[in-house]
This record gives C-alpha cells, sequence and structure tokens, in this order.
C-alpha cells in the first residue's frame, strides 16, 4: 500500500487520481518538524505539515523497520514534536521506521540523526533506507532496499545493497555533544559520496543505485525500551509529491471541525486540531456565559461562530425567532469585537430548516449579521434530506454546508449536484463523521477512515465545494455518550490519520519552494 490516502481514495473512486506531469517539476523538501501537536492517537506525526515543510503535502506513513515482520508498531513509537524532544521525529520503545509518502528522484538526501539522545557510546543505530519498493519494511539489510545506511551512536557506520554488506567502518565520525550526526548521502551513478559530521568518504557501491524513483524510509533498532531516536532537518534535493496534490482547477482549500469547541463540559479542542485545521465551527455562547476567550485559540480568520442560541428558540414542537433576537444578537457581536481578526464567520441556527425555521426567520437572521459585520461571511448548514427541489438559501448567505452521515457515495453525489444546483453562486461545504453516529451503529475505526477519503474524492469531483468540516468527534453522539462533547468512543487513530493525511492535501497545496 502506497499511502492509505491514495489507496482509499482510488478505491472509491478512480477518477480523481491527479495526472503523471499535471504539476510543477519536483522541487527541494525540507521538514523542520516544528510546531506538531503531539497527541493520541496520532502523536502528530501528519500534523502541522504545512508549516513544519513550507507544503502540507508530503506525509508520513510508519512501517515495521525491522527484518523478520510488516507489523507495524503502535502509534506512540513514532512522535513528532514530543514535549521531551520538541522539533524532531522522535522514536521509541525499540526498532521501528517510517516512509516518505513521495518518491526521491533527486540524488541528495541529508538529515541530523541522533540515534541514541544523549549517548555517543551505545550500538544503537540510526538509518537512512532507499529503495524503489513502496512496501518495503524500511530495515537496512532487507533484500527490496537498494541502498541501506546506519550510524551507530559510537559513530560507527555500515551500508548495505540487497541482502548484504557494502562497507563497515566501526568509528567512521564522532557525535556531536547530545550525540546527533549530521548525514548527508549523495548518490552518482555508482558512488555514493558519504559525509557525517565533517567526516568523508567516496564509496564505490557493488549496484549502481538508480535515482528516479526511490522511497525515502527513515528508521531505528534498538532492543531497549528506554532510549530514544531523532531525526531533524530532514532535506531531500528532489521530491515529486504530485500525487498528494489536488488536480489542477480545484477550489478546495478548507478543512476543519464542527463542534471544535461546543461548550464547557465538552472542553476546547481547538488547539489539538490547530495543525490540521484552518476553519473550525465554535460555540461560545455557553447556557450560563459568554466564552469569547476561546476564540484566542483560533487562527486568523480560522473561526465561524455559531448563532442559533442568539437568534432561535428551539424545541420540539418548533423553531421560532426569540422576541428579543436582535438584542441578543447585539450581545454576542459585543463579545466578539475584540476578538474579529480570529473569525471567518458566523454560523445560522444549525440545521434551521430540519428543526422547523421559517425561511424568513433564517433570511433574517442572515440578515442581521450582515448587517452588523458586512466583511464577514455567513453559513448555513443544513440536514440533507432538506436538500431537495424545494431548498432555497437566503441571498446574505455566502457559505453553504449539508451534513448526511452514514451513507455511500450515491447518496453523497446526488445530495452534493442537487445542493449545486439549489444554491448557485455560494461556496459549499461538506461534513462527513468522526465518531459513530446513534442512527448508524457497528461502523469501525476502519469505517470512518474511508469515510473521510469518501468525502476528499468526492469533493475533488465537484469544483463548487470549497471545504471539509469534520463532525465531532466531540459532539455526544451514540449510546455511549454521557452528553454533549463526550466522544464515543474516545479515540479513533485510523480515522484521525485520515483527517491528517486529508488536512494536509487541503491545506498544502503550495508547490515545494527551491
Amino acid at each position: 500500500m502506497i499511502t492509505r490516502l491514495l489507496t482509499v481514495a482510488a478505491l472509491v473512486v478512480a477518477s480523481v487520481a491527479v495526472p503523471e506531469g499535471a504539476h510543477a517539476a519536483p522541487r527541494p523538501f525540507h521538514d523542520n518538524f516544528d510546531n506538531a501537536v503531539d497527541a493520541d492517537p496520532t502523536y502528530g506525526l501528519n500534523d502541522n505539515l504545512r508549516q513544519r515543510q513550507g507544503t502540507g503535502a508530503v506525509t508520513y506513513s510508519r512501517v515495521s523497520g525491522k527484518w523478520n515482520t510488516g507489523e507495524v508498531p503502535r502509534p506512540w513509537y513514532a512522535q513528532v514534536n514530543h514535549p521531551n524532544h520538541p522539533g524532531t521525529l522522535s522514536m521509541h520503545l525499540g526498532t521501528t521506521a517510517v516512509r516518505l509518502d513521495a518518491p526521491s528522484t533527486g540524488s541528495s538526501i541529508s538529515a541530523r540523526l541522533t540515534p541514541v539522545a544523549g549517548d555517543r557510546t551505545s550500538g544503537d543505530w540510526s538509518s537512512i533506507v532507499l529503495s524503489r519498493s513502496a512496501n518495503s519494511w524500511g530495515y537496512v539489510s532487507n533484500q527490496d532496499v537498494d541502498l541501506g545506511f546506519l550510524v551507530r551512536a559510537n559513530g560507527g557506520v555500515q551500508l548495505f545493497q540487497p541482502g548484504k554488506p557494502v562497507v563497515s567502518m566501526p568509528a567512521f565520525a564522532s557525535a556531536h555533544s547530545d550525540g546527533s550526526f549530521d548525514v548527508t548521502l549523495t548518490l552518482s551513478g555508482g558512488t555514493l559520496d558519504l559525509a557525517v559530521n565533517g567526516s568523508r568518504r567516496a564509496i564505490a557501491l557493488g549496484t549502481p543505485v538508480p535515482t528516479d524513483r526511490l522511497w525515502v524510509y527513515l528508521g531505528r533498532y534498538s532492543d531497549v525500551s528506554t532510549t530514544v531516536s531523532r531525526v531533524d532537518d530532514l532535506r531531500i534535493e528532489r521530491l515529486n509529491s504530485d500525487d498528494l496534490r489536488k488536480r489542477p482547477g480545484s477550489n478546495l482549500r478548507y478543512h476543519g471541525y464542527f463542534g471544535a469547541r461546543l461548550n464547557k463540559a465538552g472542553g476546547n479542542h481547538l488547539p489539538e486540531v490547530r495543525g490540521r485545521s484552518n476553519l473550525n465551527w465554535v460555540q461560545i455562547s455557553d447556557a450560563d456565559a459568554y466564552r469569547p476567550e476561546v476564540l484566542n485559540d483560533c487562527a486568523p480568520e480560522g473561526c465561524v461562530i455559531h448563532t442559533g442560541n442568539e437568534f432561535f428558540d428551539c424545541d420540539a414542537a418548533g423553531c421560532p425567532l426569540y422576541p428579543n433576537a436582535a438584542a441578543r444578537w447585539q450581545v454576542l457581536a459585543d463579545k466578539v469585537r475584540p476578538y474579529l481578526d480570529r473569525v471567518a464567520g458566523f454560523v445560522l441556527q444549525d440545521e434551521p430548516f430540519h428543526h422547523g425555521a421559517s425561511f424568513a426567520d433564517v433570511e433574517h437572521s442572515a440578515q442581521q449579521i450582515k448587517k452588523t459585520f458586512g466583511d464577514k461571511k455567513v453559513m448555513l448548514i443544513e440536514a440533507g434530506i432538506e436538500v431537495d427541489d424545494s431548498f432555497t438559501v437566503p441571498a446574505d448567505v455566502d457559505w453553504v454546508g449539508f451534513d448526511e452521515y452514514c451513507v455511500g457515495y450515491d447518496q453523497l453525489e446526488a445530495r452534493m449536484t442537487k445542493l449545486e444546483e439549489r444554491a448557485p453562486g455560494k461556496e459549499l461545504f461538506v461534513l462527513p463523521e468522526a465518531a459513530p453516529q446513534s442512527w448508524c451503529a457497528g461502523r469501525t475505526d476502519a469505517d470512518l477512515e474511508s469515510t473521510q477519503y469518501l468525502y476528499r474524492a468526492l469533493v475533488e469531483q465537484h469544483p463548487r465545494f470549497v471545504g471539509i468540516m469534520v463532525f465531532g468527534p466531540w459532539t455526544g453522539v451514540g449510546p455511549a455518550a454521557t452528553g454533549p462533547g463526550t466522544p464515543v468512543p474516545s479515540k479513533f487513530p485510523r480515522a484521525t490519520d485520515a483527517q491528517e493525511r486529508v488536512a494536509a492535501f487541503v491545506l498544502g497545496d503550495a508547490r515545494l519552494s527551491g
């Protein structure tokens, strides 16, 4: 499997694959591993890629790193920006490896490798493996490895080509005081130019290594569970990330979360999705108080604020406007004003027509928001079942989204087509589920993972859709929920990994610089 992003999306809709050569020529790649959110369940591996890399499209996949098994270690074996190892890719608890999800197409790769943090005597090692196979386990001497390099904490270096040692130099270089080595591998025909902490040697290879398409694996080997290895400042001369980028002409530019802050009890989740979102739905009007300080955690123009509590008095009998809706709205508006730089817009009552609100009342609330903040977007999110031949959008609404959870490709595609027809001139959003819903129990983490790629593939085919806003997973749905804001269950590692990969795809389409 080359990457979950490509494979699952291709299974959903083969036609979304990016044509070969559709983007600019490959350019230099750099990852500084800074500022990722290292949190369970994905531990920052693919978080904040746009800032780390200057692009956000080049993801990583965990692989075994071993010679005798392809079983992938648990996610916490490889982390980015761990509190004790900030600004690095750190590897914990034994042997493991990761693979970049785009191949090197150049001749030079460099990185700062620390085989054992704080140790300069151990025989444990860090590795860079180059292989024409995207399915390698990433171990230096396996048969599918074109070139395997390792450096030990004690300064020893070894090179391997398919299954065989090429050279062994027990004391090639001295480590920096923190145990690190600055390593550069440069291939030229049948020669490797190797540089490690100032020591340099040209090495004749037994078999020339073709550099037109090599997958890069970073790993560590250790039987000691208490030590940590680190990688920093990864640079690759040329990297072809075309397959991880949006199609030319795509308008997809927003990824975020519905309910990133719902109420005090549910908690503020904006910090944990910082690196995989640029537009999040938040609510700051709790039953007991307004809490606008939450907006400090929004990126600039990174949040849309729910206004349903101000305008509509919804219950099982209907959803009329409050008699004093205008005054209630002004209270919220006044609370928001000091934080306007963090606000992209305002969201109307959630699913207003589905809850019984009249078109006139929805239109009135949109008008009041636009009258107060004319340069901010007004967003309407409606239940998919309401998007039919009678669906109408108020003129003052800029963004329109729909939710229709736990349904398949055909139903979603038909609903998206209908929304395009019924909301001319508006920018459109979809809301995939991130947790099992009570009305479609039994969906697994793998199902939710596929859902993220399904929506991404669909949006690529509908250029009017500009954003994906994931529902939850803190929205308190399902039989195990104890209240709004409670995830059910608490962790979905595969779905969360998929969300990070989709976010990288949406947010990081800038070309590799250089």
